[in-house]
């Protein structure tokens, strides 16, 4: 299966490459083929055929009939499909009211979710008249300790996972304003806990100024992710009371929609 995009071939893992056209080769109809018939599809040796299957199977990716040894999709690409049409449903439910907030102050508005890394994804973006050029794209990361919607996400995890999580950071500082300390981080996770937002102020980029605060799904306390706005720092509103509320109320109707009560 030919792929979009124009990509330089000297930087392309030929190993992921040949993985992916095995996963691609599987429809509804042909959900189980031998190996023969894998290794004639794609032109390539049995034996490298094999062995891809067999790394594929070891993550979870291809399954093994035991009965005709045939090969199927694994778990973990429904998992993966699954992660992608519930981003695509966050992204759907938090669409008017990302609008809604970028309109009310032609800003712009994202909603981030974790990756379980030291690093956030973008999924969905509003994009003001007057755009901030250091905002991510949808799909693109950046890293949890200097965003704030990475300090909104990171707040509300259990603690296990904000330690495994923090265990991944390096600390390293991009402007005079980043933390670098994983105490630092600690305690401003502690303040936005207490306070229910998060600010990033000039500590990823210079000039960027962002207010965030999380949502929550219907298992109580479980954080989905976060919204924020993005402005630079000579455009932050005199009233960052209001905007902070307006940031809040914008993730709390995200928060009812998908089911949460803090009742």
């Amino acid at each position: 299966m030919k792929r979009s995009g124009n990509f330089n071939q000297k930087y392309l893992n030929q190993s992921i490459v040949k993985a992916a056209a095995i996963l691609d080769l599987f429809t509804f109809e042909n959900y189980e083929l031998g190996i023969s018939t894998i290794a004639a599809h794609l032109e390539m040796p049995v034996s490298t055929t094999h062995r891809i299957l067999t790394t594929l199977e070891s993550v979870g990716y291809i399954s093994q009939n035991s009965e005709n040894g045939k090969y199927r999709l694994g778990l973990n690409c429904f998992i993966l499909g699954n992660k992608v049409r519930l981003y695509n449903e966050l992204a759907n439910v938090a669409k008017p009211y990302l609008t809604e907030l970028s309109q009310r102050y032609n800003e712009t508005t994202n909603l981030s979710v974790s990756t379980g890394t030291d690093k956030i994804l973008c999924i969905s973006k509003i994009n003001a008249n007057r755009s901030f050029f250091a905002t991510p794209n949808v799909g693109g990361t950046r890293k949890i300790q200097i965003t704030a919607c990475g300090k909104c996400i990171l707040a509300y995890q259990p603690q296990a996972e904000q330690r495994h999580i923090i265990s991944q950071i390096k600390f390293e500082r991009y402007t005079p304003n980043t933390i670098v300390t994983e105490q630092q981080l600690w305690e401003q996770l502690e303040v936005v806990r207490r306070d229910g937002y998060a600010i990033e102020n000039e500590e990823g980029e210079m000039g960027l100024f962002c207010c965030g605060a999380p949502f929550f799904s219907s298992g109580r306390d479980v954080c989905a992710g976060a919204v924020s706005i993005s402005m630079p720092v000579n455009r932050v509103p005199a009233s960052l009371d209001v905007l902070i509320a307006d940031v809040k109320n914008t993730a709390r109707q995200i928060s009812r929609d998908l089911g949460y009560s803090e009742i």
